[in-house]
């Protein structure tokens, strides 16, 4: 009796026609906003870190206004943290690492924190800066999902 082969081109065919099937089949992701406030003022600088449910860590930057805004999160649970360095601190750096430094925040397309006016950057608690102590969740769902977050 004699076996049967299959042709290149069919297994191809449905090599292709899998890859395209399962390569949908990852999270869903949307683009999260938001609003960060302490004791009902504004965070006004700093960065947004959120922990998807992918257990992979996402940033965005805090405006002077409060809000931020989170690129590619996967649908579901996240742990949020709020991190809010002084803007005006700056350790001192050599000025050719200072430029190294920059050139590559620019080759990664890292967007420059906008600084607000001097003496509208107040502390928040440490605990909040890390996504696993802040105690910080919300559920991402739905087409560009709004998070407000309110610390106290």
């Amino acid at each position: 009796m004699r076996e049967r082969t299959v042709p290149k081109w069919v297994a191809r065919l449905f090599t292709v026609i899998g890859l395209t099937v399962f390569a949908g089949c990852g999270p869903s992701r949307t683009d999260v906003a938001g609003k960060v406030s302490y004791r009902g003022r504004p965070v006004v600088y700093g960065t947004v870190s959120v922990i998807g449910s992918d257990q992979i860590t996402y940033y965005g930057a805090i405006q002077t206004d409060g809000s931020f805004a989170v690129r590619h999160v996967p649908v579901g649970a996240v742990r949020i943290g709020v991190y809010s360095p002084d803007p005006y601190f700056e350790l001192p750096v050599p000025p050719n690492v200072k430029k190294q430094i920059e050139a590559a925040r620019r080759a990664q397309g890292v967007e420059e924190l906008p600084k607000p006016l001097k003496g509208q950057w107040f502390k928040i608690p440490p605990k909040y800066a890390d996504p696993l102590t802040s105690s910080l969740t919300a559920q991402v769902e739905g087409p560009s999902p709004i998070i407000e977050c309110s610390l106290d």
